[in-house]
């Protein structure tokens, strides 16, 4: 469920981890293993107090890389490489970001509601700044290992049915193929 002290380490693990092209994810998909065109991962913020938090990951990829592209991004969503240097110039990266922000009318009303949905009566932004100044990467780490590792995970692959790896999708659970009109609605 919610909870507000996930926020810095939230923020931290999406900088670090899995948004943006120095990412851990796309640094090690794409760059390193050249197994898809795009990956990333991200660790959510429900827009309500009683809603859970959540985990993402996604991969584009050929049919012909999946089983090797999603191996990777498993071992990865279990197991985070601990890297002081990347994990410094994240950190740096998400305090600058969240000092860059403006604070338009707009914002500030809109920030303000969104804050009320989770049950908070101040700018998050303050107490996610305030403790990102003194995580380490052995929190990160800490926090990895409580919320993100050793999840179980399910699966949304679209491709052309005919050029799918059937036998790499067996192997991740059972399979539903589902129709355009229950991915897309039309």
């Amino acid at each position: 469920m919610f909870d507000p002290a996930k926020l810095p380490y939230a923020t931290l693990f999406n900088e670090y981890f899995g948004s943006g092209l120095s990412s851990i994810v796309f640094q090690e998909i794409r760059e390193a293993k050249a197994l898809a065109y795009s990956a990333n991962a991200n660790f959510g913020r429900p827009a309500k107090k009683d809603e859970a938090h959540y985990v993402r990951a996604s991969i584009g990829t050929q049919n012909d890389k999946l089983g090797d592209a999603v191996t990777a991004m498993l071992e990865l969503m279990n197991n985070m490489p601990a890297d002081e240097k990347m994990f410094n110039g994240s950190k740096e990266a998400a305090l600058k970001q969240i000092a860059s922000q403006r604070a338009t009318k707009e914002a500030i009303d809109g920030r303000g509601e969104n804050a009320q949905r989770l049950g908070i009566d101040h700018d998050l932004n303050r107490d996610v700044y305030a403790e990102l100044q003194t995580a380490t990467l052995g929190g990160l780490s800490a926090f990895f290992n409580k919320n993100v590792a050793g999840r179980t995970y399910t699966y949304l692959v679209i491709g052309k049915e005919s050029a799918m790896d059937m036998k790499a999708l067996e192997r991740l659970g059972p399979v539903m193929k589902l129709s355009l009109e229950q991915v897309f609605g039309y």
